[in-house]
């Protein structure tokens, strides 16, 4: 979808332009906050799948939630710990773009009364077909279907999606909305403050834009990409602009899958990948490089 990219998705500052051309997307810098966002958006609306181009459950979608979406437990456990610090069962959450629908099976199972949201086809109908979920829906955060639960949430999380949305401010004001006086809203979510995306700004600036690293791997202009990096001062000002009050915020070491998936993608040989897997392992024990912020912000009662 075309928008006009050269207005600032968050202060709203105008007469921006495109920064950063890289292989999968094109990156503006917002002259007036420094907000980082990509010339691409989606179609919110529109039946599909990140992974598939087919409209029914196949195995091969199957296979790839199982083994890829649902395979770093860690880091759920991570979430699902800091959740309990601030709400115990039967409190209602809505997990936002809940994947492979790991978080939201283990909370039901602690007893917490959830529900979900996932716009990618395929997901939502591993979650309703072969998990038997129940309050788990397609409608974006921002339709009106949500009206009708304005303010009856306890919880709402959103495990690496505010990177993916279209519009951060309208997006945090749906959540905020559905949340009850009191209520608590969860962000894990990628950081330009942190060492992959300033790497690659400074290496940037220091070849004068021939080279730029990590940032390649950072944005991308494809169905379900990323639209945004957020600093922790985008952070603030997103929670203010949404009325809700920052409760904690955190630079932190986490990986959306394990170490090996990303080895297998970029070393192929999977000789190769079985020697390295323990190097990386080491490395990232000694140097746990920090690449993501986990927030915690709360609705005035």
């Amino acid at each position: 979808m075309q928008f006009d990219y050269s207005v600032c998705k968050l202060c709203g500052g105008g007469g921006n332009s495109i920064q950063y051309r890289l292989r999968m997307a094109d990156v503006v810098v917002c002259q007036h906050c420094g907000f980082h966002y990509s010339t691409y958006l989606d179609d919110e609306y529109e039946q599909a799948s990140a992974h598939s181009t087919l409209s029914h459950l196949d195995p091969k979608t199957i296979q790839y939630i199982e083994e890829k979406l649902q395979s770093n437990p860690e880091r759920f456990e991570r979430h699902i710990q800091l959740v309990e610090k601030y709400l115990q069962p039967p409190a209602r959450m809505m997990d936002v773009g809940f994947g492979g629908a790991l978080f939201l099976t283990n909370m039901l199972q602690k007893g917490y009364d959830c529900w979900g949201i996932e716009l990618d086809h395929q997901y939502l109908l591993y979650a309703k077909e072969k998990l038997q979920l129940q309050h788990v829906f397609e409608q974006p955060i921002q339709d009106a279907f949500w009206n009708q639960y304005t303010s009856t949430m306890q919880a709402v999380v959103l495990w690496d999606v505010l990177e993916h949305v279209n519009q951060p401010i309208d997006f945090i004001l749906a959540n905020a909305r559905l949340l009850a006086p009191g209520g608590y809203l969860f962000i894990d979510t990628p950081c330009r403050d942190a060492f992959y995306h300033r790497s690659g700004a400074g290496l940037a600036q220091l070849t004068g834009g021939r080279l730029k690293g990590f940032l390649h791997d950072l944005y991308s202009s494809h169905r379900f990409g990323h639209k945004q990096i957020l600093s922790k001062a985008d952070m603030q000002l997103l929670c203010s602009k949404a009325g809700l009050e920052l409760v904690q915020i955190q630079l932190m070491h986490e990986l959306s899958f394990p170490y090996v998936f990303y080895l297998k993608k970029i070393l192929k040989n999977p000789f190769l990948v079985k020697a390295a897997l323990p190097l990386v392992r080491l490395f990232f024990r000694l140097f746990p490089i920090k690449n993501k912020m986990l927030v915690v912000a709360k609705k005035p009662v």
